[in-house]
């Protein structure tokens, strides 16, 4: 049965994100989370992502700017690879306490509060107004793959709250 919504929610919600064009790791990798480790969570999004971004590709592809597509992706792809490398990392480090929840034994990992904080951080800027109308020039969408890199998404499959700017 867990598979079963697993895959409808990954479906439903890539749907939702062919429309508004952001949004699947905001949505989906919570998700997950209830139902695999973090880590697992954050990977199986990663390959949620990589599979709608194909499929949007072929459907819209031919309508891309490809001068900002190859701005935005290579930057994307180094970070994007430098962000597992970095979970795969924090993911090693022993957690940092645990406790007991209805008789269930929990775990604060490195991986876990860096998530939770980076969570913290994008609910933050939804709720700042002036964010929303925050724009710079196309030229500096390399500078903000370096600001707002893959490595954060990597970490937690949420980038698209900073990505709109640029």
């Amino acid at each position: 049965m867990s598979y079963l919504i697993i895959c409808t929610v990954a479906l439903a919600v890539s749907g939702l994100t062919l429309f508004s064009g952001f949004g699947l790791g905001t949505l989906l990798m919570p998700a997950f989370a209830i139902f695999f480790p973090v880590e697992v969570a954050v990977a199986a999004t990663a390959i949620v992502h990589l599979s709608n971004n194909i499929f949007k590709a072929g459907l819209f592809g031919k309508k891309a700017d490809f001068r900002i597509v190859m701005r935005f992706a290579l930057p994307a792809a180094i970070f994007a690879a430098a962000g597992a490398l970095l979970l795969t990392y924090m993911s090693t480090v022993q957690p940092i306490t645990s406790y007991t929840l209805a008789g269930r034994i929990c775990t604060i990992s490195v991986v876990k509060l860096v998530i939770a904080g980076m969570i913290l951080i994008f609910a933050i800027f939804e709720l700042v107004p002036g964010f929303e109308k925050l724009a710079f020039d196309p030229k500096f969408i390399p500078f903000g793959e370096e600001l707002f890199p893959d490595s954060l998404a990597g970490c937690r499959a949420t980038r698209a709250h900073l990505e709109p700017p640029f």
